[in-house]
């Protein structure tokens, strides 16, 4: 009688044929995982470096908004500038200057208001203060101050001639 050599009973829940199948060493994974962890380093820094470099001024064009007399000091005018649906204010402070700024929250996208009693600007939806005079973020959830628009005075009239982040 002769005895067959019979596979081991685990050979059936584990089927590999572990002469096809190529072995991937652990010398071989590591280093596969030290060039995908330094090619996403890389592109990581990449990406940083190349969103904090300053965006390409682009020119608007110029747009008369009102004569000098017109606006009373803590008095306002909404307008709208570069594109018509791009809503701004224009606001004359106690001193007789003059700022303007985008209506847009930066948090959200809510549109800010000038709020005469206060002398801020206001963002309804989430209770965020600007500064009337420069933008800057005064409370609330924004991070960043509204975005500028540049104004030019000639000849008693005030024009819109730009725009500048804040």
């Amino acid at each position: 009688m002769t005895h067959k050599k019979r596979d081991p009973h685990w050979k059936k829940d584990f089927s590999v044929d572990w002469d096809q199948t190529s072995y991937v060493t652990r010398r071989e994974f590591t280093r596969f995982l030290g060039l995908s962890s330094g090619a996403l380093a890389v592109g990581s820094t990449l990406l940083a470096v190349g969103g904090s470099l300053k965006k390409p001024v682009t020119s608007h064009p110029e747009q008369e908004l009102a004569a000098v007399d017109s606006i009373k000091p803590r008095g306002f005018l909404a307008f709208r500038y570069p594109a018509k649906d791009d809503h701004a204010l224009l606001l004359r402070h106690e001193d007789g200057s003059f700022s303007a700024f985008s209506q847009k929250c930066p948090h959200l996208g809510c549109h800010v208001f000038y709020a005469e009693h206060s002398g801020k600007l206001e963002c309804p939806c989430h209770e965020g203060f600007f500064d009337a005079k420069s933008g800057d973020v005064l409370a609330g959830p924004p991070q960043r101050g509204l975005d500028r628009i540049q104004l030019e005075i000639r000849d008693g009239k005030i024009y819109a001639v730009g725009v500048g982040e804040a």
